[in-house]
């Protein structure tokens, strides 16, 4: 039997939840509810798009509030709900884009984890690994979680 391995690559929190072009977070249109996409626009700017409706709106990128423990978490800039998410095992499972997931994939589905400390500070606590919930990290709870994030990858 080959062991599944999760090596932490120092995945932080903040820079998961960061939109880009080629990997833009993934929100609910406020105006007609289907899938929008959060992407940079210029050096400091972010937009939000609707390919449905049309709907569009911009913001800086100077402020950003995160609402992860909520049952209803929201992107960053905008406060639009996460289009990723769905009931998982009691919980919400949620993820801001398709690197987000692949990163959950990976983690969840691995039968060995392993952490190293940070060469300059040592154990810290703001990966995102060491962030994800107990019921996200449960052994007992990785078929249902992984078939949950198959799911949210086709809604992509």
């Amino acid at each position: 039997m080959s062991e599944n391995r999760f090596k932490e690559n120092r995945e932080h929190r903040f820079t998961i939840s960061k939109p880009s072009l080629d990997d833009p977070v993934l929100v609910v249109c406020p105006k007609c509810k289907s899938k929008s996409s959060v992407v940079p626009h210029g050096e400091d700017q972010v937009r939000c798009a609707c390919f449905t409706c049309g709907y569009t709106v911009s913001k800086s990128t100077n402020q950003r509030s995160f609402y992860w423990h909520s049952e209803n978490p929201t992107d960053g800039y905008f406060g639009f709900e996460l289009w990723l998410q769905t009931g998982c095992v009691g919980h919400s499972l949620w993820a801001f884009n398709l690197k987000h997931l692949e990163f959950l994939e990976s983690y969840v589905g691995a039968t060995l984890r392993e952490r190293k400390p940070h060469e300059e500070w040592g154990w810290s606590n703001s990966s995102l690994a060491s962030r994800l919930p107990k019921w996200l990290k449960s052994a007992k709870n990785r078929a249902q979680i992984l078939v949950a994030i198959s799911e949210l990858k086709s809604k992509i």
